[in-house]
C-alpha cells in the first residue's frame, strides 16, 4: 500500500479536528456534559426550555390532541365556507327567480289590461248587438218571437226584452214565453229584476 505524506497529514489533521466535536457529542448523549447558552435573553432562554419540554410523553400526547382539534376546527371551518357558499347561490338563485316573477308579473298585468280593453270592446259590440235584436224582436209578432227567444239562455232573453223599447211590448214577449214555458218566463222575471242594473 502506497500512503503518502500528504495524505497522512489529511488524515491527521481531520483527525485532530473532528476528536473534540465527537468526544463533545459523547458527553452530551451520555449526560455527563451540559449545553449552556450565555448571552440569551429571559425570553428566548423561555422559549428554549418550552420547546426542549415539549419533547415528554405527556406533553406529545397534548399535541396530538390539540392537533385533532385544530384539524377538527379547520373541517367545520370548510363545512361552513361550503354552507356559506350554498347560501349564496341560493340567494343568487332566489334573486334571479324574483327578477324573473317581477318579469312575469308586469307581463300578465299587462296582458290584463289588454284582455280588459278587448271585453270592453266586446261588450260595447255585444251592447249594440243585443240593441239591434231588441228592436227586431220587437218588430216582430210575439207568439213568433217568442219560440226564437227559448232558444237563448236566460239572461241573455232578459237582457233583449231590457232593451225593448216599448214596456207593452216587453210584457206581450214574456207572456208568449210563459204561454211555451212558464219557469223559463218566471226565472227572466227574476233576472230583470233582480240583475237590472247589470243589463
Amino acid at each position: 500500500m502506497d500512503i503518502r505524506a500528504r495524505d497522512l497529514i489529511g488524515v491527521g489533521v481531520a483527525s485532530v479536528l473532528l476528536f473534540p466535536v465527537v468526544f463533545f457529542a459523547v458527553l452530551l448523549a451520555s449526560g455527563i456534559a451540559r449545553l449552556e447558552v450565555s448571552g440569551l435573553n429571559a425570553e428566548a432562554k423561555r422559549k428554549i426550555v418550552g420547546y426542549l419540554e415539549r419533547n415528554n410523553p405527556e406533553q406529545q400526547t397534548q399535541d396530538l390532541e390539540q392537533s385533532k382539534v385544530y384539524e377538527a376546527n379547520l373541517m367545520k371551518a370548510m363545512e361552513l365556507e361550503e354552507k356559506q357558499r350554498q347560501i349564496r347561490e341560493e340567494i343568487a338563485r332566489l334573486e334571479l327567480l324574483k327578477l324573473e316573477t317581477s318579469q312575469n308579473l308586469a307581463q300578465i298585468n299587462q296582458n290584463r289590461e289588454e284582455i280588459n280593453k278587448k271585453v270592453g270592446e266586446s261588450r260595447v259590440l255585444s251592447d249594440q248587438k243585443v240593441e239591434e235584436l231588441a228592436q227586431v224582436y220587437a218588430a216582430m209578432k210575439p207568439i213568433e218571437a217568442a219560440p226564437i227567444l227559448m232558444n237563448l239562455d236566460d239572461d241573455s232573453i232578459a237582457r233583449i226584452l231590457k232593451r225593448v223599447p216599448d214596456s207593452r211590448s216587453q210584457g206581450k214577449l214574456l207572456a208568449a214565453i210563459g204561454a211555451l214555458n212558464t219557469k223559463r218566463a218566471a226565472s227572466v222575471t227574476r233576472i230583470l229584476g233582480w240583475k237590472e242594473r247589470g243589463l
